[in-house]
């Protein structure tokens, strides 16, 4: 891949969207026009540690790496805002009718195991909306998995908050609590939107998919409504 590129480019999305809806999640599959060169642009990044610290204990980076890359989207163009105008319109079909704000970022985050393999301990549920906000006003999660092992998904439990405790250990045995509602199945190129205001978080089935030079990428957008900008 070249060292110079157009994130319109990159970023473009595919004219081939595969769209369904099942009453909770928005399902967009051939979500982008260039995958592979997405995965070979991320392959050949750096992973800073996420939500890390030298000052306190932490898993991450002995029993698995947890890293985070966030790229700016310096000078938006009128090509980007199309694009995002497209998501929008799907979204308005489904929640929140009017405007949206959200960061201006390409935001992916990058995952892999070290030494934990247990499948009973999985990425710490949290929510992006509170419990109480109707769905038509939650936040939005946007996820686009961009990884090509295809494993696991996201995880939709039934319950109420948990104290995070995720700086400490990202890994927690979610289901010694909270039942599994369901799994947003991992599938490359991949769009899932769902309201935040559920307890979710990473699923995986073979920590050994991720190990290694493997890594389970998976972008994330926030659309937040804009309750006091209605046109």
């Amino acid at each position: 891949m070249s060292k110079v590129f157009a994130w319109d480019n990159l970023l473009k999305q595919s004219e081939n969207w595969e769209v369904s809806y099942d009453g909770f999640a928005l399902t967009i599959d051939n979500f982008y026009d260039q995958p592979d060169a997405i995965y070979e642009y991320l392959m050949n990044k750096d992973f800073p540690l996420w939500k890390y610290s030298t000052e306190r204990n932490s898993k991450n980076g002995i029993e698995y790496n947890d890293c985070r890359i966030i790229d700016t989207i310096g000078h938006p163009t009128r090509l980007y805002y199309n694009d995002m105008d497209r998501i929008l319109n799907l979204c308005r079909q489904y929640w929140w009718k009017f405007n949206y704000d959200w960061s201006r970022v390409f935001e992916v985050n990058c995952f892999q195991t070290i030494d934990q393999f247990d499948t009973t301990l999985q990425h710490y549920p949290h929510i992006d909306s509170a419990f109480e906000v109707p769905d038509h006003l939650s936040t939005l999660n946007m996820l686009v998995y961009l990884d090509i092992e295809e494993d696991g998904g996201t995880a939709v439990y039934e319950g109420t908050w948990i104290t995070n405790n995720e700086q400490e250990s990202l890994l927690y045995p979610v289901e010694q609590d909270f039942k599994l509602e369901r799994v947003l199945e991992h599938k490359f190129n991949r769009c899932v939107i769902f309201p935040g205001n559920r307890l979710h978080g990473a699923y995986i089935n073979d920590y050994n998919t991720y190990k290694d030079n493997k890594w389970r990428f998976t972008q994330v957008t926030f659309f937040h409504p804009q309750q006091n900008a209605r046109t």
